[in-house]
């Protein structure tokens, strides 16, 4: 697919990378970057990323790189006990904070992702047993073992009841997303979940969603399944880099699903943000270069760095 890095960064340069899930600090993990720093590194490169932290929303942290850093960050709110779980005040919030301008009249006209329950989803708490993984904080690195980082309770954030019928308030929080026009994207919900949450929001108005990195081990949605759900107008699939180089998923993984689904809907994300993970924009070049390897013929050129650039635009765009 490339012939160097040097020619994979140069290229993803041009094409206007969009990463829709890179996480930012501070938070109850130690991260790589805060807003300021990621700043530095994203606005030369002129990429555009979607901000993330588990415990509250990054839409004033994104709304304050655009307007005093440069740099084309968007943000959005994770539904954990954090913020009170699925809540329509929780995505009110995130709205709230979207401004660049804190005298602005109104929220700024640009993207704002919902995600469902991450590190509160009883499907995560059911795989891992805790909340936040060791893993995110990079104290693999410090040379001893890693143990939980958990501040509250695990109590899971229930979108459906044990017969997978939406709760109250996912119906309640789903019109909120559809009112303010956000994109939702499906968090750690399990497999069955997401199949029920997607056509569900769908029905309801929410016209961007997002299949958030289907091969965790906590969501394992198959490739089927996948193809299935982006029949739907608006869905688009999230693979993403840590899934790989954190949880130990084959690229092999990602590169037969985008044999099975077609590039057209796909997003190729890096979830990076860790101090174990590689800086920006590092990641998203090895991660070009690795899949890049692993799809070579079986995707165009254009279509692969359209995974990384204009797929994201049209997602978050709802174009």
């Amino acid at each position: 697919m490339f012939t160097s890095t040097g020619q994979a960064r140069d290229l993803l340069e041009q094409c206007g990378l969009v990463d829709t899930h890179y996480h930012v600090g501070p938070e109850l993990v130690i991260r790589r970057y805060d807003v300021k720093t990621l700043a530095d590194v994203a606005a030369p490169f002129g990429a555009t990323l979607v901000l993330k932290n588990h415990t509250y929303p990054t839409t004033p942290l994104a709304s304050l790189a655009r307007g005093q850093f440069g740099a084309n960050f968007y943000g959005g709110v994770v539904l954990n006990n954090f913020v009170g779980g699925l809540n329509p005040a929780a995505v009110e919030s995130a709205v709230s904070g979207n401004r660049a301008r804190v005298d602005a009249p109104a929220p700024d006209d640009c993207p704002i992702v919902v995600w469902m329950p991450t590190v509160h989803a009883a499907a995560h708490l059911r795989t891992h047993g805790f909340g936040f993984d060791p893993n995110w904080s990079g104290c693999c690195t410090h040379g001893h073992e890693p143990e939980p980082v958990e501040r509250v309770p695990d109590t899971p954030v229930l979108a459906f009841d044990d017969d997978l019928r939406p709760l109250p308030e996912l119906i309640a929080t789903l019109e909120a997303i559809a009112r303010h026009g956000c994109v939702l994207a499906t968090g750690h919900l399990s497999a069955d979940e997401v199949m029920r949450l997607v056509p569900l929001a769908a029905e309801i108005g929410v016209r961007r969603i997002i299949l958030t990195h289907p091969h965790y081990p906590a969501i394992k949605l198959s490739d089927d399944r996948q193809r299935e759900l982006i029949r739907i107008p608006g869905v688009f699939i999230e693979h993403c880099f840590a899934i790989h180089t954190q949880d130990g998923v084959a690229l092999e993984a990602f590169a037969e699903a985008i044999r099975k689904t077609g590039p057209e809907r796909v997003l190729l994300s890096t979830d990076f943000g860790q101090v174990n993970s590689d800086p920006f924009p590092e990641g998203s070049v090895r991660y070009a270069m690795e899949l890049g390897a692993r799809l070579d013929g079986v995707v165009s050129r254009t279509d692969f760095l359209a995974m990384f650039s204009d797929n994201g635009r049209r997602a978050l765009a709802g174009r």
